[in-house]
């Protein structure tokens, strides 16, 4: 009896309580569900299988490195035996003065010294020989050694390119023309040693000039070029500061070089002058025939590069239909000899002798840029 009125009292109890369903009102009507719980991410974790080393595959890699290696040791060796130049690569520095063929029975190449820095040109009031093209005074500087042929190439050697095809015949040769030294009607290169073998070859104009360094590039398979004016006028120094290699005095002159005072108007032999001491072997630096650089004509040094490894061409009021020659010659005084004594020669035309594009009194050296 008693169980039966506890859950009378238990049903009445729960029967009369507010139903607290949502929208039905009541005390729950502000009731905010909690936000859903977001799932967690799962971390994947990523297994890197390492590599398994292969000692055979490792082994022929190193064995293909090796004989990389080992073939252009070769290559560099074969190199150096084929570069007449590598004779003058001593414990690796090039040697001053040292000499090289450019083939056999070619030019002869002398490695030019210094520190590859210069004061080029004439300080105003320096020199009562001077004049203001060769100013003002300016330090010059090289990034590379170089080698500058000993002399100024002979006829012998030019006439090899004409035979070869990679030159044309300089104008006293030219079948047919007034300048032909034996069967012209004009004289300019009659009587001047202008066709002996050993005489340095002029009746060339700067395109000739360049033709023969490119056919020499071919034959040898290293490139030669013209110097510019900076190379020139160091390598001519010598290292010096005076008039000349072997300093001021003009007396001296005569055993140095042939210009117009000792010449007998005429041309002569490569190297033949009674002295050559110049510090780097280099010879006819003074006088025989002048030269001809890449440089093209400035009245002065205003505005020029410093870097002397470069021509100067038409930057700055240049003007290229005439080119720089440097050096002097049989035909002029001691002042044209100087070594910082600069001419000028016109490239397109044959209008005012001797300063003509092909004269016969102007040459050529080539030079070589060291590895």
């Amino acid at each position: 009896m008693q169980n039966a009125c506890l859950y009378a009292v238990l049903a009445f109890s729960l029967f009369s309580l507010p139903i607290c369903a949502a929208g039905l009102g009541g005390l729950n009507d502000e009731y905010v569900p909690p936000p859903p719980v977001k799932p967690r991410p799962q971390v994947v974790e990523r297994v890197v299988e390492k590599p398994v080393k292969d000692p055979a595959a490792e082994r022929r890699a190193q064995a293909a490195e090796a004989e990389i290696a080992r073939l252009k040791a070769e290559l560099d060796k074969a190199n150096r035996l084929t570069d007449p130049a590598s004779a003058c690569l001593k414990n690796g520095a090039w040697q001053a003065a040292c000499g090289f063929a450019a083939y056999a029975g070619g030019p002869v190449f002398r490695v030019v010294g210094g520190d590859l820095r210069f004061m080029m040109g004439t300080a105003k009031g320096a020199d009562s020989m001077a004049d203001d093209y060769e100013g003002p005074q300016r330090q010059v500087s090289f990034r590379r050694r170089f080698a500058l042929a000993e002399t100024e190439v002979t006829v012998a050697q030019y006439l090899v390119c004409v035979k070869d095809g990679g030159c044309k015949e300089p104008e006293w040769r030219e079948a047919g023309s007034e300048e032909h030294y034996q069967t012209g009607g004009n004289a300019y290169y009659r009587d001047i040693n202008v066709d002996q073998p050993d005489s340095p070859i002029t009746g060339v104009s700067l395109h000739d000039a360049r033709a023969y360094v490119a056919w020499l590039s071919r034959k040898t398979r290293q490139v030669y070029t013209l110097p510019t004016e900076a190379q020139w006028e160091y390598a001519a120094r010598g290292g010096r500061t005076g008039r000349w290699y072997f300093g001021d005095d003009e007396s001296q002159l005569r055993d140095h070089a042939w210009y117009d005072a000792n010449s007998g108007d005429k041309l002569h032999p490569v190297g033949s002058t009674r002295l050559n001491t110049h510090p780097w072997g280099l010879k006819d630096m003074a006088g025989n025939a002048s030269e001809w650089v890449e440089d093209c004509r400035h009245d002065n040094y205003t505005n020029s590069p410093a870097n002397g490894d470069k021509a100067w061409e038409g930057a700055n009021d240049g003007d290229c239909s005439w080119h720089v020659v440097r050096g002097g010659s049989w035909r002029e005084g001691a002042w044209g000899s100087r070594a910082a004594s600069r001419l000028w020669v016109s490239t397109d035309r044959r209008d005012w002798l001797p300063f003509s594009e092909r004269g016969n009194s102007v040459s050529f050296r080539p030079i070589r840029m060291l590895p």
